[in-house]
């Protein structure tokens, strides 16, 4: 065979192993930065509170839950785009072989 070709069912196989990656970069987040995004006034002494240490601690450790959610729902974009990819490989394929059978 030439030209190219993708065997059935290649795009939904690679969705599913990519869709639980978006689940564990997000429960990553939740499990490891999370607890860090909120402290106490003491979070680090009376010092911290008062320097403005802590603040900006929980507000970097915020940022980067966010932006750790962000990419796990990335990955599940990459998912949903395989899923979309073998769509539009199965019209078009379906496309070629009208066109083919009509000129046969």
């Amino acid at each position: 065979m030439s030209g190219f070709h993708v065997d059935e069912g290649a795009y939904e196989s690679y969705a599913r192993k990519v869709d639980p990656l978006g689940d564990e970069v997000r429960a990553a987040a939740k499990t490891h930065v999370g607890p860090h995004v909120t402290l106490a006034g003491d979070g680090f002494a009376a010092v911290g509170d008062e320097s403005g240490f802590a603040g900006a601690y929980g507000a970097r450790m915020r940022a980067l839950h966010d932006r750790m959610h962000a990419l796990g729902g990335g990955w599940h974009q990459v998912g949903e785009a395989a899923r979309r990819t073998q769509g539009n490989y199965a019209a078009v394929e379906q496309e070629h072989g009208d066109a083919l059978r009509r000129l046969g």
